[in-house]
């Protein structure tokens, strides 16, 4: 009984992947492209133009990883205050971006697992990473969703 039931959950679990595709890097550049109202590069790395709004979409196909980042401003010209609302924005306003520092610079940044994304993932990524550098300063939000009783 306990293998009949094992075989069926792995022929359940089989039908639920049926028809999933991966993406893959190539797949995601053309969507990055797509929404991009300039960009340039390939294979890894795309420098690209969205909301007025200098993006990088970079990945490493071999360890399935991607991320989008947009730098905001340099780390040391942040005050204590701005420091303070990031750090809370991650918390209740940033969505699946985050702001992130990185060589003494804060960018906003998405980062996943490559090919478990969809289109739609990527094209929201986009609209979050974009959100949280423009309300930089004032909302600090990636535009989607607070938590708790933030506004």
């Amino acid at each position: 009984m306990r293998r009949i039931l094992l075989v069926i959950s792995f022929f359940m679990f089989s039908g639920l992947c049926v028809g999933e595709t991966l993406m893959n890097q190539e797949s995601m550049e053309k969507i990055i492209k797509s929404l991009a109202l300039k960009s340039e590069g390939g294979k890894g790395i795309v420098e690209f133009n969205f909301s007025n709004i200098k993006m990088y979409l970079m990945s490493d196909v071999k360890y399935d990883r991607m991320r989008i980042i947009a730098p905001i401003i340099k780390y040391k010209k942040l005050s204590l205050l701005q420091v303070d609302a990031v750090l809370e924005s991650n918390f209740h306003k940033s969505l699946d971006a985050r702001y992130a520092v990185s060589e003494g610079v804060l960018y906003s940044a998405y980062i996943h697992p490559l090919s478990e994304l969809s289109e739609n993932q990527i094209k929201t990524a986009v609209q979050q990473v974009a959100n949280l550098a423009l309300s930089f300063g004032e909302e600090y939000s990636s535009g989607m969703l607070t938590y708790g009783d933030k506004h």
